[in-house]
């Protein structure tokens, strides 16, 4: 089953509901809102497309055609940001688990939110300058031995 995977140059942090992520490859960053943060952390276990959206529709009140349509929507412009890609994770699910009707909470689709206004001073910051690994591994310099 095909999933999606987040470009290891995406950091985030998700704080009150709202997820922020930092493509520290361009400098720019995001704001997830509505069911955004709960679909990118089911992006980042590893689920797969039609894993998000069935849990999104056993964990929220809306039709069916109003999750996934949303959802495509959504991840589509992850796609386009290059802040996902198609991989192949486990497909399964990391968004809530079922919720019985009478207590769902109203679906709020996805929303991606785009900010450039600070990508000198986080291009400065040499945090973006790592490895596969992440931070604190910085990357090898030009033209020298990895190992």
């Amino acid at each position: 089953m095909s999933s999606y995977t987040t470009n290891p140059q995406a950091m985030h942090e998700t704080i009150d509901g709202e997820t922020i992520v930092i493509d520290l490859s361009t400098g720019t960053y995001y704001s997830l809102r509505g069911s955004g943060p709960v679909i990118w952390n089911a992006i980042a276990s590893g689920a797969s497309r039609q894993a998000i959206i069935d849990g999104l529709e056993r964990a929220y009140d809306a039709s069916p055609g109003e999750i996934v349509d949303a959802t495509e929507a959504f991840l589509s412009e992850l796609e386009a940001e290059q802040l996902i890609a198609q991989g192949n994770g486990t497909g399964q699910s990391a968004v809530p688990a079922s919720t019985p009707p009478e207590t769902r909470s109203a679906f709020e689709p996805p929303r991606l939110e785009k900010y450039e206004d600070m990508q000198d001073i986080i291009l400065l910051d040499p945090v973006h300058m790592v490895d596969d690994q992440g931070w604190p591994h910085p990357a090898p310099a030009a033209g020298s031995d990895p190992a």
